[in-house]
């Protein structure tokens, strides 16, 4: 193999001249940068979207669409007013009274239509013991404007039902995700309140001085201002779910921290070995920093496999995380280097222990010696363990839970509770069935939506359909027709039927929730059966249970895409930088171990409910869709974190020495220590999001600590040495003719001699 090139010959050595060199017009960039995004901060919550979750095309989709621009008497947006009592009844005086107070307040809340007269059909609307009384909250807004406006009919809501013996509550998809919203600002200030001072407390551990502990920190928090603020603007363009801003702070906060780690690291390493500041700023850059890129492109091209998902909430979702990659390799790339010129030796100011210094025969690299000593033995204990902590991912459940993701204390999750306790969990979210007639539907098109109304009734899920053919449930066709025509029942018939007169809309309540496996099976059936009634009509079955079995065949279906693109890419990119063939094919497989064995916990304690009292929270018997697909996307990205950044020392030695098995055992103990405190920090960034209130922040925080952790212990400190040792020089293998195809890119410069003098860093370990 060619020996590289000197470090001075590099882009990222010129980079870092430059950041030193013109480090005042960096750092003023930045402050400039920050300070034109600053404005956009305080807008990013409003601005955050609760809708993206419709597949483009899908029957729900399409449902949702013909609802909104055929049929009048149908509501952009409904909420649902639940109201119970403990002492009186619903058809009492006193309970009428505050229902009519409710109803005016609500009326003159913004965006509110009106709310439905439930006496009209007490059989629909009140329980059977006569406690419970629910009304549809009609509104003019769209998705958005009903999420603004939730908190105005809540206080509306609160301010009249005060002091009565009913308690009056709202839920729906906008008091769901106003909820969900402020819970997400309460656990991202409870997260970053955890994390950031034990982050501090484990740099000081690191470093051993104040400055260079809080350095990282500084970096991490300027680059999520500024990702902040892109994302606020991208959000004022397009849809941005309300989930973005807390994966973008809980990749943020972990990489951003991470890459100022590696970079600073280095700087340190190469001043005590008697370097000037821009010489070790320069060369920080031209191997640490250059790492780092590497590192970033492959965390976002691991999070471009959300891309391919065509749910708007899910890309904006990998978008964001991205923008929070780049922003921070960005920092760490310029201005990291240009506040480090401005320190200079200064960084070593404050310190908070003696200075320890390391030899080669330290802990790591006795460690390393005695795997690749017994490498078979290694590595088969290390796959067993993971196999172990994978296998229950076999027994993967993939479903939504609905309001069960909200904390116990949310109110709208109690008054989905109340309702399905006194009505059924599907009079929350009923199937909703749309059919496109050639045919009058109240004429010759009747029969056909007599026969499906027919069918979806005598489902065995099915309790309840409304519809224009259910006026006189079992009664022969020609009533059922008189019953739909006549003036009795004109305003219902008028709210069910388009304007062309050709079109109607079937509501079907369920026995179980819109999330439930039960539902899924009901809308699936119904997809199935309704089409072969009525060939000439178009019939598509949609609403909330339709909408998450459309999201699942969506994740489902394009989850094997998303692997093989992630894996594809990230194998090249490696084959780019690491000149070799076996050593990307080898990280590849390793990142797999990590994803597998996050999985199979995450099934242990979130499907399964182990440890579920010690987190706080109670199982659902499933896993939300979307974390497996995420999850891999982001697990495999920040796998490749430490595996870059490890190899790139190894092969760093191999290319002074060409000996593996001594490259291997120097990598190791001078990348193990800081991989250490990086892996360390990452663990207590993700752990504070795995303290949130809400399951799939809790969920993701907690897939990715402890994949982080079993990465940087069981992965890095045994597989990698024991297969490396195992592959020998087979390791730094590249083909000629694939040599001479693939562009000339190394992932480090080494010196054309090595340094034997050269001194040891400090180790960079809690």
């Amino acid at each position: 193999m060619a020996r590289q090139t000197r470090g001075e010959d590099s882009r990222f050595f010129r980079v870092g001249t430059f950041a030193y060199r013109r480090r005042w017009w960096v750092i003023g960039a930045w402050v400039l940068a920050v300070a034109l995004l600053a404005p956009q901060l305080g807008e990013l919550t409003g601005r955050m979207s609760s809708g993206g979750f419709e597949a483009p095309g899908s029957q729900s989709d399409r449902v949702k669409k013909i609802i909104e621009s055929d049929f009048k008497g149908q509501y952009n947006q409904t909420d649902l007013l639940v109201m119970t009592s403990d002492s009186l009844a619903a058809n009492d005086p006193g309970f009428r009274a505050v229902f009519a107070d409710v109803k005016a307040a609500l009326e003159a809340a913004p965006g509110v239509a009106e709310v439905l007269d439930p006496y009209s059909n007490p059989e629909l609307s009140i329980s059977a013991d006569g406690s419970t009384l629910t009304a549809r909250v009609g509104l003019n807004d769209d998705q958005d404007q009903a999420l603004e406006h939730s908190p105005a009919l809540e206080a509306a809501l609160e301010e009249a039902s005060a002091g009565t013996q009913v308690r009056s509550l709202l839920t729906g998809a906008a008091p769901f995700y106003h909820s969900f919203q402020e819970t997400t600002t309460h656990d991202l200030e409870r997260a970053e309140r955890i994390a950031l001072p034990i982050t501090l407390v484990i740099l000081a551990l690191a470093f051993g001085t104040l400055l260079a502990a809080g350095m990282p920190l500084i970096m991490a928090l300027v680059a999520l201002a500024a990702s902040f603020g892109l994302i606020s603007i991208l959000a004022d363009k397009t849809t941005v779910s309300i989930f973005t801003q807390n994966m973008a702070s809980m990749i943020g906060l972990g990489v951003g921290i991470d890459y100022s780690l590696f970079v600073l690291t280095r700087y340190r390493e190469r001043l005590r070995a008697g370097g000037a500041i821009e010489e070790a700023i320069a060369e920080s850059m031209a191997t640490s920093g250059k790492a780092v890129f590497v590192s970033a492109i492959t965390v976002i091209v691991s999070l471009a496999g959300t891309l391919l998902i065509d749910l708007a909430a899910f890309r904006s979702m990998g978008i964001g995380a991205m923008i929070a990659v780049a922003v921070a390799a960005a920092a760490a790339l310029t201005l990291l280097p240009a506040l480090l010129g401005v320190v200079g030796h200064r960084i070593e100011s404050f310190r908070l222990r003696p200075r320890r210094e390391t030899r080669l025969s330290g802990m790591w690299h006795r460690w390393a010696t005695t795997v690749m000593r017994r490498p078979w033995p290694a590595l088969i204990l290390a796959v067993v363990i993971v196999g172990a902590l994978a296998a229950p991912a076999l027994d993967l459940n993939v479903g939504s839970s609905g309001v069960a993701i909200l904390p116990k204390e949310s109110k709208v999750r109690q008054a989905a509770e109340i309702t399905a306790d006194a009505f059924g969990e599907g009079q929350v979210a009923p199937v909703q069935i749309v059919i496109r007639h050639g045919e009058d539907v109240l004429g010759q098109g009747f029969a056909d939506v007599y026969e499906a109304v027919d069918t979806i009734a005598r489902h065995e899920e099915v309790v309840r359909v409304d519809s224009i053919a259910s006026f006189a449930p079992g009664a022969p066709l020609e009533t059922a027709r008189a019953a739909a025509t006549s003036p009795e029942t004109a305003p219902f018939v008028q709210s069910m039927v388009a304007g062309d007169g050709k079109t109607t809309l079937i509501s079907a309540v369920a026995r179980h929730g819109s999330q439930s496996d039960e539902s899924d099976e009901l809308v699936r059936d119904l997809r199935a059966d309704l089409p072969q009634i009525a060939p000439d009509a178009e019939i598509l079955v949609g609403g909330d249970p339709g909408l998450n079995e459309d999201i699942n065949e969506e994740l489902s279906g394009k989850l094997p895409y998303v692997v093989a693109l992630v894996l594809v890419l990230s194998f090249f990119i490696l084959l780019l930088f690491l000149r070799s063939l076996l050593l990307p094919l080898k990280a590849v497989i390793l990142n797999l171990c990590s994803v597998l064995a996050a999985y199979g916990l995450l099934v242990t304690v979130f499907q399964k409910g182990f440890g579920e009292g010690l987190l706080g929270f109670e199982a659902q018997g499933n896993i939300d869709p979307f974390l497996p697909v995420f999850l891999f996307c982001i697990l495999f990205g920040l796998s490749m974190d430490y595996e870059v950044f490890m190899l790139s020392r190894i092969r760093e030695e191999y290319l002074k020495t060409r000996d593996n098995t001594e490259a291997v055992g120097w990598g190791l103990e001078h990348t193990a220590g800081i991989i250490t405190s990086a892996a360390a920090i990452m663990v207590t960034v993700f752990g504070g999001f795995a303290a949130a209130s809400l399951i799939p922040i809790k969920a993701t925080g907690f897939g990715l600590a402890v994949a982080v952790f079993l990465d940087a212990t069981l992965i890095r400190a045994v597989l990698v040495p024991a297969s490396m040792r195992l592959m020998g020089d087979w390791n730094w293998w590249l083909p000629g003719w694939l040599d001479r195809l693939l562009p000339k890119i190394s992932l480090e410069e080494a010196p054309e001699t090595p340094d034997p003098s050269e001194g040891q860093p400090e180790p960079a370990t809690a």
